[in-house]
């Protein structure tokens, strides 16, 4: 029987994002993925810049965006309303549109990361290469066909492509197996939201769309043609490479004509379209899944855990499904680390659903209300306000070094990039990290003490003014930052270096923080 630390169900985003997370932190993991290979229909559109915050910690940043295909400025792109693409265009507004306007308020002062158009079929690549890279075992064909945990692990069955099954033990399970996930139906969990919205049927294709635009620029028309719901967007800058949904009858099959799909979407019936296969010699053009809104009751039993669409479903819009996504991965990523380490109580792990749940529901409630507003879907909109994507992903629409909120970035160094230069973000990702003021030596002195007391290692870094205050730190102020970038506690230094006791606080809060 094969041990492993750590199994993953499911070989797309979530998983193989997982997978990268887990190896940056030196822990080993087995990948089962049904499908034969990795996707290859663009879907997901793009990373807004918290994710890539994340893929930078992993040292994946670069490998994505040599990935990424030519595209126009987002700033230059409109998306609109129209009943085909070659009739009047209604643009969105922007307080409507604000996630694609202006997705993310990325880059410049408030991250060194910005929204990156690339689709999920390169993404995955990327991902698969760089989790391999870090020592996980990627096995594609592979089906799990058993899985049964006790107190000290799981045990579960996978069947091979050639029929064989082969039976692993492993400390978690991180279940990454999508909207109709077979392990979340196991544990029974149940799901709580809006529910289904239609069914969605995504073609990658190749066309010349110009006679259709008429130099008109593009980000993403929402079309009533062939059917309400129906979404055309560019996948480069050529003009010739595009991504087409619409819905479809739910449980309709795929023995349609995707070309005539997207003639009736352009109005242009003479149009000469390539429909692409989803997977390489699979010879399938055509790939169907639900739109709906929902967040799974709890997302741990036991020693496992749903992740991305296992335990979240929402409308792609703002792509805020990946995202998710690729939070939920990093964040189970870095407490599973510690406490295989023994670094953290097993009690750590029971912040990831009390976290990431809220979390979850937040961001489904923000994509549903766009999706019924940009579909123009039937019914009355949902009285919720939008909210500016930096909330979504931050805490905050400006980090300010407020407990519970994504760590300020500021620029440490100059480099010819802002994948070259440094960031304050930068220093986060390994593992705990303790900022503190210009007059803040009791603190570092009682951060290296409890660090030796509780044999947890807390890399401290010394801030001059300038770096301090973006933080709100006075100069005998400190703040200690998670793995993931986000402010773990702050004491402004207001009150003098260390306050009463730096020590015993240092140690209170370090021992809360790893529950220990």
């Amino acid at each position: 029987m094969r041990q492993v630390p750590v199994l993953v169900v499911g070989g797309s985003l979530t998983g193989l994002s997982a997978a990268l997370f887990l190896g940056a932190h030196g822990v080993p993991c087995l990948v089962a993925e049904r499908r034969d290979g990795v996707l290859a229909h663009p879907r997901l559109r793009g990373l807004l810049p918290r994710a890539m915050e994340l893929y930078r910690q992993a040292g994946a940043e670069t490998a994505i965006l040599e990935r990424c295909p030519p595209a126009a400025p987002v700033s230059d792109l409109v998306s609109v309303h129209a009943r085909t693409l070659s009739e009047r265009h209604e643009p969105l507004a922007p307080t409507e549109d604000e996630d694609e306007a202006d997705p993310g308020s990325g880059g410049g002062a408030v991250s060194p990361c910005a929204f990156v158009p690339i689709g999920q079929d390169d993404l995955e690549a990327v991902l698969l290469d760089e989790a391999c890279r870090r020592g996980a075992d990627v096995r594609f064909g592979t089906e799990l066909t058993g899985l049964e945990q006790d107190p000290e692990g799981v045990t579960a069955r996978l069947r091979a492509p050639d029929g064989t099954v082969e039976t692993v033990r492993a400390a978690y399970v991180i279940a990454a197996d999508g909207a109709g996930s077979p392990v979340r139906r196991g544990l029974g969990i149940g799901r709580t939201g809006p529910g289904a919205l239609f069914h969605m049927a995504t073609v990658h294709l190749r066309a010349d769309l110009s006679p259709a635009l008429r130099g008109r620029p593009l980000g993403m028309a929402y079309l009533d043609s062939p059917a309400p719901g129906t979404t055309l967007g560019p996948l480069d800058s050529t003009g010739l490479h595009w991504f087409f949904a619409t819905s479809v009858p739910p449980g309709d099959g795929t023995d349609h004509d995707p070309a005539a799909w997207v003639r009736a979407a352009t109005g242009l019936p003479g149009l000469d379209v390539e429909v692409l296969e989803q997977i390489p010699g699979s010879g399938r053009r055509i790939s169907t899944f639900p739109v709906g809104a929902w967040v799974a009751d709890r997302f741990r039993e036991g020693r496992m855990f749903l992740a991305g669409d296992a335990a979240h479903l929402m409308p792609p819009t703002g792509t805020f499904g990946g995202l998710t996504a690729v939070v939920d991965a990093h964040d189970l990523a870095w407490k599973l680390a510690l406490v295989l380490r023994g670094d953290a109580g097993p009690a750590l792990l029971d912040t990831y659903g009390a976290e990431r749940r809220p979390a979850a529901e937040r961001a489904m409630r923000q994509a549903y209300t766009r999706a019924r507003r940009r579909w123009r879907l039937p019914g009355s909109v949902p009285d919720e306000p939008v909210l500016p994507t930096g909330v979504l992903m931050y805490g905050a629409a400006e980090p300010s070094g407020a407990p519970g909120t994504r760590a300020p970035h500021v620029y440490v160094s100059d480099g010819a990039s802002s994948s070259s230069a440094v960031s304050t973000l930068d220093l986060y990702g390994a593992g705990l990290v303790m900022l503190v003021g210009p007059e803040g030596d009791a603190w570092s002195e009682a951060a290296a003490e409890a660090a030796r007391r509780l044999s947890v290692p807390v890399e401290v870094y010394h801030l001059d003014e300038e770096l301090a205050a973006p933080h709100g730190l006075a100069r005998g102020g400190a703040l200690l930052v998670r793995p993931d970038g986000v402010v773990a506690w702050r004491d402004d230094g207001g009150d003098g270096d260390g306050g009463a006791d730096p020590g015993g606080t240092v140690e209170k809060v370090l021992r809360g923080l790893l529950c220990r």
